[in-house]
C-alpha cells in the first residue's frame, strides 16, 4: 500500500483569498439586481469571511485528525474534524528528549492525540523506539505498509557510530483522563510510535471510558501521559538496571481545552 506523506498535507491558508471575497462582493451575477455595498460594510465582510476560513484552517490544520487519517484513511480524518479540537503545543523534557503534545481531539466518548519527541537542543543523541532494533534503518517506517530505503540508509548503531551519539529509546502511552478525584479513567489504549527521517518521532494515543465509566464531553480534560526514556549500547542492550541504569521515567499531566466543538 502506496502511503501518503501527511507532513505534506497541512495547506497554508491562501494568499489569493482577499481577492477573491473582493471578486464575490463587487462581481456578482449579472442581471440579478443588488445593492451595491459600501466600502466599511464589505470590509466587515471581508473581515468576516477571513474570521471563518481562519476557523476552518484550524480544524483542518489538526495533526490528530491528519495522523489518524494517515493511518486509518479519509473518513477516520472527516469523523475526527467534527469532535471537540482543543490544540496543545505544551512541553516536557526529561533528559536529553523533549515531549510535545500537539493536539487532542474528543469524539464520542473516545480520546485521540499526537505528538512528538525529539532531542533536547545540544544533545547529541540518536532517538529510537520499543518497535525497532539498533541494526535497521533509522528513521524508517517499516511497520507501516512499504517502505522505500536506500541500500546505504544507517542504521541506528551506524549513525550513533557516525555522531558520537548516544542511542536513546524514548516512549510516551497515555494512562488516561483524570477524574475530579484524581482517579484515572481509561480502556483499551492504542498507541502508535513513528520514526522520522529528521530524528523525531511522532507518537500517537487513543482511548476510551475504563469499566462502566465513560469519558463524558467536557469544558476541558486532564491528561495523564506517561514518558519514559533510556539509553541503548550498539549492540542493543538496555541500560535499565544498576549499576548503569539510565531508566527516565514519569507522568505528564496535561490540560487541554477544546476551541473547536464539533457536532
Amino acid at each position: 500500500m502506496k502511503r501518503e506523506d501527511w507532513q505534506k498535507a497541512y495547506e497554508p491558508l491562501p494568499a489569493a483569498l482577499e481577492v477573491r471575497v473582493a471578486h464575490t462582493l463587487f462581481h456578482l451575477e449579472e442581471g440579478r439586481p443588488v445593492r451595491r455595498m459600501s466600502l466599511r460594510t464589505a470590509v466587515i465582510a471581508l473581515a468576516i469571511v477571513l474570521a471563518l476560513g481562519g476557523v476552518a484552517y484550524a480544524v483542518i490544520a489538526s495533526q490528530t485528525a491528519e495522523l489518524f487519517g494517515w493511518l486509518y484513511g479519509a473518513e477516520k480524518k472527516e469523523s475526527l474534524l467534527k469532535g471537540d479540537i482543543a490544540p496543545s503545543g505544551e512541553n516536557m523534557i526529561l533528559g536529553d528528549v523533549v515531549y510535545t503534545l500537539d493536539d487532542v481531539i474528543y469524539k464520542d466518548g473516545t480520546v485521540y492525540g499526537t505528538g512528538t519527541m525529539r532531542p533536547r537542543e545540544g544533545a547529541n543523541i540518536v532517538l529510537m523506539t520499543e518497535d525497532y532494533g539498533v541494526n535497521e534503518p533509522a528513521g524508517y517506517l517499516l511497520h507501516y505498509g512499504e517502505e522505500e530505503i536506500p541500500e546505504d540508509a544507517p542504521s541506528y548503531a551506524e549513525l550513533a557510530r557516525e555522531k558520537g551519539a548516544k542511542i536513546i529509546l524514548s516512549t510516551c502511552i497515555a494512562n488516561g483522563v483524570l477524574n475530579e478525584d484524581g482517579t484515572l479513567n481509561a480502556s483499551e489504549i492504542g498507541l502508535a510510535l513513528l520514526p522520522q527521517r529528521d530524528g523525531s518521532i511522532r507518537f500517537t494515543f487513543e482511548f476510551e471510558g475504563g469499566g462502566a465509566n465513560t469519558i463524558d464531553r467536557a469544558e476541558s480534560y486532564r491528561l495523564s501521559l506517561y514518558i519514559a526514556n533510556w539509553e541503548v549500547t550498539q549492540e542493543g542492550d538496555w541500560l535499565r538496571k544498576e549499576p548503569e541504569n539510565t531508566w527516565l521515567k514519569t507522568d505528564w499531566t496535561v490540560t487541554v481545552t477544546p476551541v473547536m466543538k464539533g457536532v
